[in-house]
């Protein structure tokens, strides 16, 4: 079961989905294989500073790709994809991502019970040194990426993620792959943006590929940090990978969970299609709602009853910073993407120290 202080974050199936019919249940005793990395990033070995550091719940950035399934669990992962195939969603102008499933934890309860298993959340959370539970907002559960119907585009941009922990698992053996290849810059994300927004290319002899010895090994990273992309595919072939995020529940760190909304216009007219957009309000408000539970119930065990005015102001605003946030944030609605994107960073800047 999902750590106690989120367990009733999680909403039940919503109307719009079916359960997929015939997949493998999943078995952490026969599907998981579980090894340490080899090797680990800081963030100060990909540049940030001291303050962004301190900032975070880990001073790991990322650790290099390890087994997290068995040869078993591969097998009944690739199945349960087979059968998901229908729900996946081609969206050739996406700013993003091209091919992708997301709400797969309402479809498949294998990926459901793999994103939420606590083996792997607390594997993972010893990797990183702070206690982590599988994300509240459940549309970053088991978030899939597949190869894009046009191989000349990346199967992800260069971006960095919405969330603080995620790993990416590959369903397929990279090896077997002409291009496709999980890519990341060696900086800071700020300086990886700020070279595209040049229009110049990411410097090679800062971009490495991971290696990925096989399906079933998964890159540990703290998504939020690490400016990554997946590159095009130069042949087709079938190229799944797996994402799940998580929230750290040191709450006394700045929450790294980006929500912002697009228009649905022009070439992202897509997703007015989406169940997920409309989900993303409540979803949103819910995993601010438990952080401010969270912060509120700290406030109640650690203010003593001769605080001050000053500190007892300072606790009320510090409980109260992510609602407010998330306030402004759902009442600004939808944005052009640019806008959207311009928000984000500004956001990053105030409460990430960087």
């Amino acid at each position: 079961m999902p750590h106690s202080s989120v367990s009733d974050v999680y909403p039940g199936q919503p109307a719009e989905y079916d359960w997929i019919v015939g997949e493998p249940v999943f078995d952490p005793g026969r599907h998981l294989q579980l090894e340490t990395p080899e090797r680990s990033w800081t963030l100060e070995a990909l540049g940030y500073d001291e303050t962004f550091v301190a900032s975070q719940a880990s001073p790991i950035a990322m650790f290099s790709p390890s087994h997290l399934l068995s040869d078993e669990g591969v097998a009944a992962l690739q199945e349960t994809i087979r059968l998901l195939k229908p729900h996946i969603r081609q969206a050739p102008d996406s700013h993003r991502i091209s091919g992708y499933l997301r709400g797969t934890i309402f479809l498949s309860k294998f990926v459901r019970d793999l994103c939420r298993c606590d083996e792997i959340t607390e594997f993972m959370g010893d990797l990183f040194g702070t206690r982590l539970a599988p994300h509240t907002m459940v549309y970053q559960q088991g978030h899939m990426n597949f190869a894009p119907d046009d191989i000349s585009k990346p199967v992800d941009h260069w971006h960095h993620d919405f969330v603080g922990f995620d790993y990416v698992l590959m369903a397929h053996d990279p090896a077997t792959l002409e291009g496709g290849e999980f890519k990341v810059f060696m900086g800071t994300r700020e300086e990886g943006h700020a070279i595209l927004d040049r229009g110049e290319e990411l410097p090679p002899d800062r971009v490495v590929a991971p290696d990925f010895p096989g399906s079933g090994y998964a890159c540990f990273m703290q998504g939020n940090a690490v400016f990554h992309c997946a590159a095009p595919l130069t042949k087709p072939a079938e190229r799944v990978s797996l994402v799940n995020a998580y929230v750290s529940l040191d709450i006394d760190k700045p929450d790294p969970t980006r929500t912002f909304f697009l228009e649905a216009t022009g070439r992202y007219a897509w997703i007015e299609d989406e169940i997920e957009p409309r989900h993303s309000w409540a979803e949103y408000a819910r995993h601010t709602a438990w952080l401010g539970r969270e912060k509120l119930t700290q406030l109640l065990a650690d203010l003593p009853l001769d605080a001050g005015r000053d500190q007892s102001l300072a606790a009320l605003r510090q409980a109260a910073l992510d609602i407010e946030r998330a306030i402004t944030t759902i009442d600004t609605g939808p944005l052009p993407y640019e806008e959207m994107e311009a928000l984000r960073r500004r956001q990053d800047e105030e409460l990430l120290g960087n």
